[in-house]
């Protein structure tokens, strides 16, 4: 397996993968905010580069909607 890293920006985060075996995933990942700061860790994040990048998608639209509803109340 390649040992560098994949970025890509979603949403105002940058999610970074990195190779890392753990049980049956593949990768971590790092969530980072708009502001550069480290707000979510993962390594167990995919068995591959595209279901990682997904589940950190999924984390990020999971925190905005939470977010959402809390400044709602």
């Amino acid at each position: 397996m390649e040992n560098s890293k994949k970025t890509i920006k979603y949403k105002d985060h940058i999610i970074k993968l990195t190779p890392h075996e753990d049980r049956c995933s593949l990768f971590a990942m790092t969530i980072l905010n708009g502001e550069g700061k480290e707000v979510k860790h993962s390594n167990r994040a995919g068995k591959n580069e595209n279901i990682a990048f997904e589940n950190a998608k999924k984390m990020i639209d999971f925190d905005i909607e939470y977010e959402k509803q809390e400044t709602e109340k």
